[in-house]
């Protein structure tokens, strides 16, 4: 499936409205329409806002995944896929003070913030090696 074949199964699944999309990305509606006509993808620079439109994780919308919500961690570096990681964390039952204000952070964030962060922090994990 083709990225605005996602997009726009997407947005019929909720119902969600064309016109605001277009506004939220700068562009018109005519712009839209042609992506969706033409069966073109959008430019790369519009995928992070589509995807906090749509609250689905970039991975997803570019195919990587068939999971809305699942981050697929690449390793920029080698290319290999080192797996996938859900964007919710496990919270640890002895949380101390500066865990819990980091983690309530987290929480406010969107998805596609949220992806953003484990992928930077895979890359620091990476460059330590």
């Amino acid at each position: 499936m083709s990225i605005i074949e996602r997009i726009v199964q997407t947005m019929d699944n909720k119902n969600l409205n064309q016109n605001e999309l277009c506004s939220k990305l700068g562009i018109r509606n005519s712009t839209f329409s042609t992506w969706k006509t033409r069966n073109t993808d959008p430019p790369a620079k519009y995928i992070l806002l589509i995807c906090e439109y749509l609250n689905v994780t970039p991975d997803w919308l570019l195919g990587r995944t068939e999971n809305p919500t699942i981050i697929q961690n690449n390793s920029i570096s080698t290319g290999n896929i080192n797996g996938n990681h859900n964007a919710n964390m496990n919270i640890n039952s002895d949380i101390n003070e500066d865990n819990a204000e980091l983690l309530e952070m987290i929480n406010g964030l969107s998805l596609v913030q949220k992806s953003e962060i484990v992928l930077k922090i895979n890359e620091m994990k990476n460059n330590r090696s």
